[in-house]
Parts: C-alpha cells; sequence; structure tokens
C-alpha cells in the first residue's frame, strides 16, 4: 500500500497519499491525536497499526523487547484509545461484532420466552371452554414476557 515503504517516517501529504485519504482528513487526525507522530511527521507504521486496528507488525501476541518498542507499544495504545474516543464523540457506530452478538442473544432471549409459553398455558388453557378467556390468559402471558424483555434490555442484561 505505502509508496514509500523504505521510510517509517513520512509527511502528512505523504502520509495522505500513502493511506488514499485527503490531506485535511490526516490533518484533522493529526490535530485529535489518532495518529502516531515523530515531531511533525507521521510514523506510518505505527499509525498504520491504529487506523487498521492491528497490532503493530512483528510485536503481534508478545511482550515490547526494549524500551523504544514499549514506548511505540503505548504511544500506539494511546492514539487508539483516542480513535476511539474520536470515533464515539462524531456518532460512528458501535463495532458490528458487539451489535451483532447482543441482537442474536436478544432474539434468543424472545425465542425461548415464545417458545415456552406453549408448555406453560396448555393445561391451563385445556380447561378453559370460553374463547375470550383463552384470549385474555395469552395476552396477559404475551404482555407480561414483553414487559420483561423490554425492562432486561433496559437495564443492558
Amino acid at each position: 500500500m505505502s509508496s514509500r515503504p523504505d521510510k517509517p517516517l513520512m509527511t502528512q501529504a505523504e502520509y495522505a497519499r500513502h493511506r488514499g485519504k485527503s490531506p485535511q482528513y490526516i490533518n484533522k487526525l493529526a490535530r485529535a491525536g489518532i495518529l502516531v507522530m515523530r515531531g511533525r511527521l507521521v510514523d506510518a507504521a505505527a499509525s498504520d497499526a491504529v487506523l487498521d486496528d492491528k497490532p503493530d507488525e512483528g510485536s503481534a501476541g508478545q511482550q515490547p523487547a526494549t524500551f523504544a518498542q514499549a514506548r511505540l507499544a503505548r504511544e500506539v495504545f494511546s492514539a487508539k484509545r483516542k480513535k476511539l474516543e474520536y470515533e464515539t464523540r462524531i456518532g460512528k457506530p458501535a463495532p458490528t461484532d458487539e451489535v451483532s452478538i447482543k441482537w442474536y442473544t436478544l432474539g434468543r432471549q424472545i425465542r425461548n420466552r415464545v417458545l415456552g409459553i406453549a408448555g406453560k398455558l396448555a393445561p391451563q388453557l385445556a380447561a378453559e371452554t370460553d374463547v375470550r378467556r383463552v384470549r385474555e390468559i395469552l395476552d396477559a402471558k404475551l404482555t407480561a414476557i414483553l414487559k420483561g424483555l423490554a425492562e432486561d434490555i433496559r437495564h443492558g442484561a
């Protein structure tokens, strides 16, 4: 992707070309503290790790061996935190994996509770002969289930 892979430090304009973004966007990221800067130059490898949300090359799953690597890891972490804060401020949606898991869990809860109605109400409904009373029992049970789910959602369960 890089037009200058042998040069780890780039001007903001060079880094904008490297990322395929506008210089204004890169400048905004630099001002927000999201890019890892060395003076007025962008540390391309570290900033790529922040923006791509991947570990810096060669450091995946291992502890930094030198002070410089530890400092770089700290700066990358700090920049990732600032990126998350910035995205939250501008209203970027939550990561889709987390949202998908929450919706899947909620869907399973709804499914399980609705499918459980038959087993719980079958004996009671079998004894009823009045259609209106059967309807009242079903409405009450469904309403209770939906209110319970709404409370669970409201309280983040």
